[in-house]
């Protein structure tokens, strides 16, 4: 899988490697396509992107890799198609990001919470899993969750 022309990757002092844009990237456009194989969480590595409870797109150990997360992401992720696609216009040399929780229901549960270091003005701190977040955060990003994440919230409102 060769790196998509509308990005590069590069080394930042406070989180490693990153994807930014090489151009200007227009709202709703395909940036690139995720591709791996689905494998159960105890197969997969710790990059891996959850799809299902225990359904993880393994990481290639390619460019896609290097997507950070941040609690005002400019892409997210169309799980149906696996592409990520920009949220809104992005300029040249911008940092490409979604939002974990998206895709992550527990990452405590997993052994992969992390501080975030996104430097938002909402940011959240401590990226656990959407299972960890306030009610109106839930909310805020629930538009953009994966199929699994938006089930594993109707549960949590059933119960």
């Amino acid at each position: 899988m060769q790196i998509p022309e509308c990005i590069k990757i590069i080394k930042t002092e406070n989180k490693g490697n990153t994807i930014i844009s090489s151009r200007e990237i227009k709202k709703e456009e395909i940036i690139f396509k995720f591709v791996g194989k689905l494998l159960p969480q105890k197969e997969a590595n710790k990059k891996a992107l959850q799809i299902d409870e225990d359904l993880f797109l393994e990481s290639t150990e390619l460019f896609d890799d290097n997507l950070n997360h941040s609690c005002n992401p400019n892409c997210y992720i169309d799980f149906k198609n696996l592409n990520l696609i920009a949220k809104r216009d992005i300029k040249k040399g911008e940092e490409l990001s979604f939002d974990y929780h998206t895709s992550e229901y527990d990452l405590i549960e997993q052994g992969c919470s992390f501080e975030c270091h996104c430097g938002s003005k909402n940011c959240i701190g401590k990226i656990k899993g959407f299972r960890f977040l306030n009610e109106e955060k839930k909310k805020e990003v629930l538009e953009f969750a994966s199929p699994y994440i938006k089930k594993k919230y109707q549960e949590e409102l059933n119960s």
